[in-house]
């Protein structure tokens, strides 16, 4: 096959182990055509001298003297790349992973089957146990949440290539076209969701996203995330979510999808009163809240981007899930157990 140009994004925020394992794997990756482009957001002084002498093979670093967010640091290398405009495809690479020799080669050889498919979903394995998955990409609920696919499967168990509704910006390939057509990461969602938008919004306006489980990378998962967990974060991260789904989702499909998400939202509530977990009521409620008085605003969007919609609804009501059986394992591992809450991470409630 041809090689097109890959550049490959990643962003260090006061995480240089984990960037300095992740770049010596990805210097001895196999494909031929590629460049790496790390950008260090903000990090403590240290962090960012070290980032800013690093010299290696194939290595551009950029430096910002403030934290823009997964989706302002990324967003920040892509205009320089689509500035430059010499590479075919982008790679957006979390810096807490290490790739397969071949990740890279297989990503690309999904994307060239194809011209019209513009995203590439990687197979994320976890980094601590090497069998099971940490996301296939992402599942798309019909109560309007998206969810890592496949977590805690086996790996053999999604070994299928496949259409899905969605790619994590943890390991993902975007074509160039598609993103230039589309749009980059919506910069107020900073953190959390924005990835989901970005994918759903290319397959809004009728580009593919494929799964691919030969491109493989193995991920430590909120290695960086972990450092800015608070309520504020998990608030921004609940209504990024209703964001993600009223931005992207067809009149159809919210239309027949309102009951499930209606039930979801009463139910999430009552339960954690039932169960005194009061902290997640408020946060629940509050983005709900956050969420209608800027109602005006998310709608005006919505609108600007169902202008340039592409697919079919009932191609989206046939890929996304029933929410039930996920929401069930939450509520055990949550509510019963006790093993997560609405502020630890990117737990969905």
């Amino acid at each position: 096959m041809n090689f097109p140009r890959v550049s490959i994004i990643m962003i260090n925020y006061n995480g240089l182990k984990d960037t300095i394992e992740c770049l010596d794997s990805l210097i001895k990756c196999t494909y031929p055509n590629f460049e790496i482009l790390l950008i260090d957001n903000g990090s403590e002084l240290d962090q960012s001298k070290a980032i800013s002498e690093l010299k290696m093979e194939k290595l551009r670093t950029f430096i910002s003297k403030e934290n823009l967010g997964f989706a302002g640091g990324n967003n920040f290398v892509v205009k320089h790349v689509l500035k430059e405009g010499k590479s075919d495809y982008i790679y957006f690479l979390n810096n807490d992973t290490v790739v397969e020799l071949d990740f890279l080669d297989k990503a690309v050889e999904a994307a060239e089957k194809d011209p019209k498919i513009g995203v590439v979903a990687g197979l994320s394995l976890q980094y601590a146990n090497h069998h099971l998955i940490e996301n296939a990409g992402h599942d798309f609920l019909n109560c309007g949440d998206f969810v890592p696919r496949g977590r805690g499967f086996k790996r053999e168990e999604l070994n299928e290539k496949c259409e899905v509704l969605g790619a994590c910006g943890a390991d993902s390939l975007y074509r160039v076209e598609a993103l230039k057509q589309c749009g980059l990461f919506d910069e107020s969602f900073f953190l959390n969701y924005e990835d989901a938008d970005l994918s759903i919004r290319c397959i809004l306006y009728g580009w593919k996203c494929v799964y691919e489980p030969k491109s493989i990378i193995y991920h430590k998962v909120n290695a960086s995330i972990k450092k800015v967990r608070n309520y504020a974060y998990a608030l921004r991260s609940q209504g990024n979510l209703l964001k993600a789904y009223f931005y992207n989702t067809p009149a159809l499909v919210l239309l027949l999808n309102m009951p499930f998400f209606l039930f979801r939202d009463i139910t999430v509530v009552l339960i954690n009163l039932i169960f005194l977990k009061f902290e997640i009521v408020r946060l629940f409620l509050h983005s709900r809240f956050v969420f209608l008085r800027n109602l005006k605003a998310i709608l005006k969007e919505r609108r600007a981007r169902m202008k340039h919609k592409r697919v079919s609804s009932w191609y989206i009501l046939c890929k996304q899930k029933f929410f039930l059986k996920k929401y069930f394992r939450y509520f055990v591992e949550i509510i019963l157990k006790g093993r997560g809450s609405a502020l630890h991470g990117r737990v969905k409630i």
